[in-house]
């Protein structure tokens, strides 16, 4: 009988998960990333990052910083798009 209370416990889990309900390990980030080849420059906020890092087109090489701590938790975007000139193609927190 407690196998069989088991097996159900389990099944209504995934049945739950499969219907649309949040994973536990599933978070949702505000923060705007670089692309997948600069991944590891890109610690986030939580992390303790607080360099805020753009680049301004898709084929630029180069990463710019705004010094640690000069950008506040949620302005990069807003500093990087203000550099820039336009919106920046990549934006996010390191700790460089």
């Amino acid at each position: 009988m407690k196998l069989k209370t088991l097996m159900m416990s389990v099944a209504f889990g995934a049945l739950l998960s499969a219907c649309g309900g949040p994973l536990p390990e599933e978070t949702e980030s505000t923060e705007p990333v670089l692309g997948t080849t600069d991944q590891a420059l890109c610690e986030g906020w939580d992390s303790g990052a607080r360099y805020c890092t753009w680049r301004c087109t898709s084929s630029q090489t180069t990463h710019y910083f705004a010094g640690y701590g000069d950008v506040p938790y949620g302005n990069c975007r807003e500093h990087a798009d203000r550099q820039c000139g336009r919106s920046a193609y990549s934006v996010c927190w390191s700790k460089l």
